[in-house]
């Protein structure tokens, strides 16, 4: 415990049409920025009082704030086109995101949510004769399929402060092995410095794959400084991915999409489980890279809630992982995580349980509404009170 960083400390500041869509229909992802937050062009979506009376959810990791007035917009004009496949839509999505990212359309690979290219990658390694190399807590999303398919994945432990230890995972690098790396660090939140990241890849990827999971990029402080995909456009070995589920408001959508090589592209959409994209998500993500006004708000947003968690944590007197960078803060409650859980259910606030087994007497807790935040202030504090 004395390793890490307490809440209060000073320390603590802040992804033709078969090309695009693989064997069946293809999906679709988010990007750098987003829209424009012109909501005097949709006059029926103001704010209204939100309703308190149900379960606030804090396990999510979603946008509570909701999507972007001009891709709720385009998905209304959008409806009545709903009976034709997505095909047509989706290839211009891939090569707007291309032309967007300097990369070429073979590059863009528009899935159904980020979460099937987490699994592609998994299957890919696998049938590669790859080593997933990561770290023991991060986004289950690769390593939990990997292991799924049979794949050998190796778990480097956290620094003290709770970040990814690029020096141990540089270190353990070898012929036959991928890199999976989540930045910012889901469940802690924790940046990789940028300047350290830039050289690990720019070292590593010389001989093997690096998959770099941006969901979280754009709420960082001190975005687009760990952007990476600069080494795609170098034609390394390098997946960027990308989802529209986070700060983009769209998680009910499933939505999002990885630059990678054309080659690796080409491989996964061999798969054939890469084929559900949906046109209104299509239609709603174009909308929402154009709308940047309302990025930047999300932006804001999500740090003044980040913010609140913060200090919800250093009045609970617990410790977080330092300087949290997405939607969410990971905190240590002091007892079983599954157990705090169940408590703070029972108070009608859900969080995280049992998810990170490595680190059992830790949560991560969720960017809310502002209400939800004030609950679950409230609920921990009477759980926490004895300990």
């Amino acid at each position: 415990m004395s390793d890490l960083i307490h809440a209060d400390s000073p320390l603590i500041s802040r992804r033709h049409w078969l090309k695009l869509a693989g064997v069946g229909a293809g999906a679709a992802g988010l990007g750098l920025l987003s829209g424009c937050s012109q909501s005097e062009a949709v006059a029926d979506t103001a704010e209204a009082a939100p309703d308190t009376s149900g379960i606030a959810i804090m396990s999510s990791n979603e946008n509570p704030f909701g999507p972007s007035p001009m891709a709720m917009e385009a998905m209304r004009a959008e409806v009545g086109n709903i009976y034709r496949y997505s095909g047509p839509s989706l290839v211009e999505l891939g090569e707007y995101i291309a032309a967007r990212e300097g990369v070429a359309p073979e590059q863009v690979l528009i899935t159904n949510g980020s979460t099937p290219l987490l699994a592609a990658f998994s299957q890919w390694a696998f049938m590669n004769d790859k080593t997933i190399l990561t770290s023991a807590v991060t986004y289950e999303g690769v390593p939990r399929v990997a292991e799924a398919y049979g794949a050998n994945v190796i778990y480097t432990p956290l620094t003290p402060d709770l970040g990814y230890d690029m020096e141990a995972i540089a270190a353990q690098v070898a012929p036959g092995m991928a890199v999976y790396l989540c930045n910012p660090n889901n469940p802690t939140g924790r940046t990789i410095d940028p300047a350290v990241l830039d050289a690990f890849v720019d070292t590593v990827s010389q001989t093997n794959p690096i998959f770099i999971d941006e969901a979280y990029l754009d709420m960082a402080e001190d975005y687009p400084a760990g952007v990476m995909t600069k080494y795609v456009e170098m034609g390394r070995p390098v997946v960027v991915a990308r989802t529209f589920s986070k700060i983009y408001g769209m998680a009910g959508q499933r939505i999002g999409y990885a630059l990678m090589p054309a080659d690796m592209a080409m491989e996964w959409r061999g798969y054939g489980h890469l084929s559900s994209v949906n046109q209104l998500g299509i239609v709603a993500a174009r909308a929402s890279l154009e709308d940047t006004a309302h990025f930047e708000e999300m932006r804001l947003k999500t740090k003044a809630g980040r913010d609140r968690l913060i200090a919800m944590a250093a009045d609970l007197g617990r410790p977080i992982a330092p300087s949290p960078q997405g939607s969410f803060i990971f905190m240590d409650v002091g007892m079983s995580n599954a157990e705090f859980a169940r408590q703070m259910m029972d108070r009608g606030v859900r969080v995280v349980g049992n998810r990170w087994t490595a680190m059992p007497e830790w949560t991560r807790i969720c960017v809310g509404l502002d209400h939800e935040i004030d609950r679950c202030h409230e609920a921990a504090a009477e759980i926490l009170s004895s300990i």
